[in-house]
């Protein structure tokens, strides 16, 4: 009865996912939701659940949630050197996944995700229909998938206010999530927020890709290595996706048809190899051989952007 009370008392409940738990808290002031009656200790907000049996945390529309911004000048009269990298398999071994591959990630990509520990959670922020629910569990991590609508979501949120304590993950995995996001700035403090120290934020950002879905903000790569840096992740690599180029996001996104991908990476291949030329002729024939780089060119092309970032120690501290 002692656990039981202490559990109630710190806001610790049992997810809809087999053996997991996760420490709620309010969206809007951050107090410990009891999990008895889901009501806030803090302001008594109450929360419902959906006809699914998902917890509904989700702001209602007209409500304000302010936060602490900061905001540190930069020398904008100067090129800002960002690293770029391939889209190469990571150099060190971090997992021993061996499963399927879902559609929006690689085995490259999921070589950058560590292996779990026993008791690791992972987030599933965006998950969608929870195509990335297999990659996560068969790493090892306890899966907890949110989304604003949808049905295999564990929880119905709003990005900009997650209803969890601090440190709660050890992984946050956001694929073509944050350019659907109003304020991403500010999702992306709440992201530094829930992670735990040593732990990674990985997932993809649309940059050249057509407008979709209510598509608030693409990301340059300079854009996503500032916001990532701003909130206080440690970026490990930014990468340009391998194939997925702006002639290809338009040919597959643009036109609305569902073309078989061997067809549209053939149909867009004359695009590629002109790119691959343009550096070349730039490396050999241009002032900026740097700009010239397949990597750089490859990147101002690029459909959209893999990311590793980490929130080291002494930041979370």
């Amino acid at each position: 009865m002692k656990g039981v009370a202490a559990e109630a008392a710190t806001g610790w409940i049992e997810s809809t996912r087999a053996n997991e738990s996760v420490l709620l808290a309010c969206p809007c002031c951050r107090e410990a939701i009891a999990p008895e009656v889901k009501c806030c200790t803090g302001c008594g907000r109450t929360f419902s659940r959906t006809e699914r049996s998902q917890l509904d945390f989700r702001l209602q529309l007209g409500q304000v949630v302010a936060r602490e911004f900061a905001y540190t000048p930069l020398a904008y009269d100067r090129l800002m050197d960002v690293p770029l990298s391939p889209e190469t398999r990571c150099p060190e071994t971090r997992n021993r996944y061996q499963g399927p591959i879902p559609h929006h990630l690689t085995a490259d990509q999921i070589s950058y995700i560590p292996q779990a520990r026993i008791g690791d959670r992972a987030l599933d922020l965006g998950c969608g229909s929870g195509i990335h629910r297999q990659v996560l569990e068969g790493l090892g991590y306890c899966y907890l998938g949110v989304d604003y609508v949808g049905g295999a979501a564990d929880h119905l949120i709003d990005a900009h206010a997650m209803p969890y304590g601090d440190e709660q993950f050890a992984l946050i995995l956001s694929v073509a999530v944050l350019e659907h996001l109003a304020q991403p700035l500010f999702a992306l403090q709440e992201v530094f927020r829930v992670l735990r120290p040593e732990g990674y934020f990985v997932g993809t950002v649309a940059f050249l890709e057509p407008f979709h879905d209510n598509s608030f903000f693409h990301f340059t790569h300079v854009g996503l290595w500032h916001a990532l840096r701003t909130a206080g992740l440690a970026v490990e690599t930014i990468m340009p996706i391998r194939g997925w180029h702006v002639a290809r996001a338009q040919v597959e996104m643009g036109f609305g048809a569902r073309w078989p991908r061997w067809f549209t990476w053939l149909l867009t291949k004359p695009f590629a190899a002109a790119v691959g030329w343009y550096a070349a002729l730039g490396r050999l024939c241009g002032r900026d051989c740097a700009r010239h780089e397949r990597g750089a060119v490859f990147a101002r092309h690029a459909g959209a952007f893999y990311f590793v970032a980490r929130k080291e120690s002494s930041r979370g501290a």
